[in-house]
């Protein structure tokens, strides 16, 4: 059994299915597609918990002035961890989203310039505060997931893979393989310092949950959310890293980084021995 954790732009699963267990069987049917396997529950069950990060639709979600306030910091300290110039980060009111969303539009296009501004909403409303309601229901259901399935292996993608992380160092849960797909765990000020592994638990950041027995990570050359690309530096429990290329149009697509070799490797073994 794998289980799969989503990233975020998830919660049209549920607008297009009508309810979380058929918006989980959506994504399920999508990720196992992409790894080349019969659609089989018992085989492949997504943990679904966009519905609890989500906030209803935004006015100009394509305004970054328009952003809460954290999530208009977190887009600010995104873009100069990928190296934007002092100058774009820097100014008074509202000049430093926009220079910022600007910036992305720039160096990587549009529709990155979109992304970023979607993905500033939904992961601040995860990472903005430790002790959130939302934050903890997200991991609780996560959790219960596994706690039900029992998978050997559990596949997380983008901000999925924080979720997971958290997850397992709050409840420890006995797992041969995590698999993180374009991961910003890593990322400095926007993650890295915001994650909460529970009471006890913040001097082992950066380690192996416990239970994990190999723990993988897989970034895209191309993917703004994995940074830094090199997560083993900031995450010296990882086991194995590999760097990928997805194309520059899809550079963070979970499908995507689902379809790569490096994935069927690592599962395969797992998948052969039941």
């Amino acid at each position: 059994m794998i289980v799969g954790v989503h990233g975020i732009r998830c919660y049209r699963y549920l607008a297009e299915a009508g309810t979380v267990a058929l918006a989980g069987r959506a994504i399920a049917a999508e990720w196992t597609a992409a790894l080349g396997l019969p659609h089989d529950p018992g085989t492949f069950h997504a943990a679904y918990y966009a519905q609890l990060l989500h906030l209803g639709a935004a006015q100009g979600s394509d305004d970054p002035e328009l952003l809460p306030a954290g999530a208009q910091r977190l887009l600010v300290e995104w873009v100069s961890a990928l190296g934007a110039p002092t100058e774009v980060t820097m100014g008074t009111g509202t000049l430093p989203v926009r220079q910022a969303a600007n910036w992305i539009a720039e160096r990587f296009g549009s529709v990155a310039r979109m992304f970023v501004i979607l993905f500033c909403r939904e992961a601040d409303t995860y990472v903005s505060d430790p002790d959130s309601p939302r934050r903890a229901a997200v991991r609780e259901e996560v959790q219960r997931v596994l706690s039900e399935r029992r998978p050997r292996a559990v596949v997380a993608h983008s901000l999925g893979s924080v979720v997971a992380y958290e997850a397992l160092w709050h409840r420890q849960v006995e797992l041969d393989l995590l698999v993180t797909l374009g991961s910003p765990l890593g990322m400095p000020q926007v993650v890295f310092e915001r994650l909460s592994l529970g009471a006890g638990n913040e001097q082992y950041k950066g380690l192996r949950p416990p239970g994990v027995r190999r723990w993988v990570n897989i970034a895209d050359v191309g993917d703004i959310v994995a940074v830094p690309r090199d997560l083993p530096s900031r995450f010296p429990g990882i086991d194995a890293h590999y760097e990928v290329s997805l194309g520059l149009v899809a550079s963070h697509k979970a499908t995507r980084y689902l379809a790569q070799p490096e994935v069927a490797r690592e599962l395969g073994p797992l998948l052969s021995s039941g």
